[in-house]
């Protein structure tokens, strides 16, 4: 196994809802590379808060339609994913046609279609280790550009709420489902 890339906080600031006060210097999150033959890579979210959000992974699309699969070795943690929006076969970035807050526990699988923008959150105060089996490549462009993913996941007196990142359009309520949910879903 071997460290791919470290995310620090700096480079995460420009997609966080209040960046300007965090005060943390520490890594977010970790990622390491040839993992196992099942597993390409294993990612360790740090526990904490980011200036009332809690530890999130970067947030990318695929470039590829192959399905990506995600596994919790431990932690507690929600992964947010978003559906492309497309008008008349255009993408439309900053428009989103469905969006789904998908909880996840130890040994939670997670299956990531084509078309789904995702990041993972830490909302425990345990580190969350999870492992991913792609080799694909990542577009994390876009994320940037509209300052993260659709919605801002925020710790509200220990709880884990929702708020809309204002850079979106006629952003879908979200809703919150279970990994095997998402999993059956994502199959139809």
């Amino acid at each position: 196994m071997l460290l791919k890339f470290t995310r620090s906080i700096d480079e995460m600031l420009p997609l966080l809802m209040n960046g300007k006060e965090v005060k943390s210097k520490d890594p977010v999150y970790w990622v390491f590379s040839n993992v196992s033959k099942k597993w390409e890579h294993a990612t360790l979210i740090c526990p904490g808060d980011f200036g009332g959000e809690f530890p999130k992974t970067f947030g990318h699309y695929h470039t590829t339609d192959s399905i990506e699969k995600y596994k919790v070795l431990y932690g507690q943690g929600i992964i947010i994913m978003q559906k492309r929006k497309f008008i008349d076969d255009d993408w439309v970035p900053d428009q989103i046609e469905k969006v789904y807050f998908v909880e996840f526990l130890s040994g939670d699988e997670i299956n990531i279609p084509p078309e789904w923008g995702h990041s993972c959150s830490n909302i425990g105060a345990e580190p969350l280790l999870l492992l991913d089996d792609w080799k694909g490549e990542e577009d994390y462009e876009p994320i940037k550009k509209l300052g993260g993913l659709a919605y801002f996941l925020v710790n509200k007196d220990g709880k884990a709420e929702f708020v809309p990142n204002k850079n979106y359009k006629d952003l879908p309520k979200p809703e919150w489902i279970t990994a095997s949910d998402f999993n059956k879903l994502s199959c139809e």
